[in-house]
Formats: C-alpha cells, structure tokens, sequence
C-alpha cells in the first residue's frame, strides 16, 4: 500500500512539473522573467498579506469552539496553529488532512482533547463547506454575467462537484454525531469507545450552537474570498490591473481547480496552468496568468515552510520537556 502511495505519488509530481516546465518553455523563460522583475518589491507587499487570511481562517475555527471554550484559547495560538496544519497540509502527499491531525496538539490551552479534537473536525467541516458555498456563489454569478468562456459541461461539472462535497461533509457530519448502531459497537468496540467523547461534543455543538457553526463557515468563505484581494494585489504590481470583479472570478475559478487538485502535493504545475487556463478564459493574457500562478505558488511556499518551521519547533519543544 505504501508502496504504491509513493507512486502514485512521484508520477503526480512528474506529470505537474512536466506541466510546469512546458508552459515556461511556450511562454518563453524570457518573457517570464521580464514579468517577475516588473513584478519587483511587490513580492514584500504580497508576502505579509496572507497573514489576514490566516487571521480570518482563525476566527472561522474559534467559531468551531462553544463560548464557554472559546475564551480559553488565545486568538493568536489559533493563528500560529493554523499557519502550523496548512504547512503540514501543503507539504505533505495526504489530501490536505494530515495537518488536522497535528492542530490539536499543538494549541496551548487547558481545554481537554476531546474539546480541541472535536473543534478542529467541524473547522475542517465548515471550511471545506465555505470553500464549496463561496464556489457555488461564484458559478452562479460567473454564469448570470457570462465572464468567463465555459466549454460545454464545465459549469455543470463544477457545480455537481461542489454539490458533492457540500452533501459529502454534511452525511460525514451527521453519521459522526449519530448514536452508533448495535452491530458497529459490536464489531469496533475500541473505536466506539474512544471516539464517544469527541462525537458526543459534536451533538452537543451541532444541537446548541448552529449560529456559530454558521459564523465559521462564514468566516472561512471570507478567508476564500480574501484571495481575490491578492490576486488583485499582484495583477496590479505586475502591471495588468484588473478590477475588483475580474479579481474575484479569478478567486472563484482558483478555487475550483484546487478543489479538484488536492492530490497534488504543494500544488506542483496546478498553481500556474489553473492560472494559465483561467486568465485566458477571463479574456486576460494568458502569460500573465502563468506568472501570477508562479508568484502564489513561491508565496505559498515560503508560508508553508513557516508552518513546518512552527510545528518543528514546538516538537522540539515538547522532546525537551519529556
């Protein structure tokens, strides 16, 4: 099984940096070049932004807490933690889900674990449903003012998929709360057992908070629309200003591509085609796309390798301690 994860695995880096390395060779290294320079200390005004979409990615996971909890954890642990799981997510081969497993662990509060477990499953839950309602919301407009060139079934695709998730992580959610049948306890008492405090959380939250399973999903559709504010941030320090609406259909159809390419581990060759492909359906230069693709990508890299600075730090930490 391993075995074939790790192939799976180096064929999905081949084929993105192959993707990669082609489209700089059709646009030309040059050209590219040429756009980066211009692009210049831009790089130190983008860099620092992403810190706003962690903060509001914070705030959509303190919602994720009861308010008897919520006070007892430090708004900016929450940051640093985030910052922490999406290196981890990013980095790593695993579906972006092996970053939710080191969040609990690593928040500094007195909260017992069964709290900051439960708090980080319905913060994957609502941020991946934020992440598909902000899509949706953004097909619908996409279509009604017809800005970008769909080819036949794109829209369709994208939407049933969205519909999908948005559906898969309600049942998910609904299953996880539910009393477990006699047969599961049965088979699987162990797991029965020792999920019974997170799941028994979960009810309570699901059954004496929807307000504020409403509020984190809100505030991760925020932190998804906040991209549109870099992507407008970039077009402009590269020269091709776009306007506010242009900068959130780019926003929507980004979203899109990393929806369906979440395999890709640290996003190799998807960040610059998905670019590429979107700014020419946008009507936009499509080598601009290439390039603004490649600024996100070395700016997500770059935080990225700060989150797994983060958790090795605190690892570090914690082997001192012991």
């Amino acid at each position: 099984m391993k075995g074939a994860r790790r192939w799976f695995t180096a064929v999905i880096l081949a084929l993105g940096t192959a993707m990669f390395l082609y489209l700089l060779w059709s646009f030309g290294p040059l050209r590219v070049w040429n756009h980066l320079r211009g692009f210049g200390w831009g790089f130190a005004v983008v860099l620092p932004f992403q810190i706003f979409d962690h903060m509001l990615n914070a705030t959509g996971w303190l919602f994720a807490f009861t308010p008897s909890e919520a006070p007892r954890v430090a708004f900016w642990d929450l940051v640093r933690v985030r910052v922490a799981g999406d290196g981890v997510n990013y980095l790593t081969p695993s579906g972006n889900i092996a970053g939710e497993f080191v969040r609990p662990g690593m928040l500094r509060s007195s909260l017992p674990s069964e709290a900051k477990v439960t708090s980080v499953f319905i913060a994957k839950a609502t941020q991946s449903m934020g992440q598909a309602l902000f899509v949706l919301f953004g097909l619908i407009y996409l279509l009604n003012a017809r800005a970008y060139a769909f080819k036949a079934g794109q829209a369709g695709w994208a939407a049933a998929g969205m519909s999908v998730i948005l559906f898969g992580v309600a049942l998910v959610i609904g299953l996880f709360a539910a009393r477990p049948p006699a047969w599961l306890k049965t088979r699987f008492p162990t797991a029965v057992e020792k999920t019974e405090p997170v799941r028994r959380n979960l009810r309570e939250y699901l059954r004496r908070h929807p307000g504020r399973l409403a509020g984190s999903i809100l505030f991760f559709m925020l932190g998804y629309a906040w991209g549109a504010a870099e992507i407008w941030l970039i077009c402009y320090f590269l020269g091709f200003p776009v306007g506010p609406e242009t900068a959130l259909c780019i926003e929507f159809l980004s979203n899109i591509v990393d929806s369906f390419a979440f395999l890709v581990p640290a996003k190799i060759g998807t960040q610059e085609a998905g670019k590429t492909i979107i700014f020419k359906g946008l009507g936009l230069a499509a080598d601009v796309g290439f390039t603004a693709g490649l600024i996100r990508h070395a700016r997500e890299m770059l935080w990225a390798g700060a989150g797994l600075v983060l958790y090795a730090a605190q690892q570090r930490a914690l082997k001192k301690a012991d």
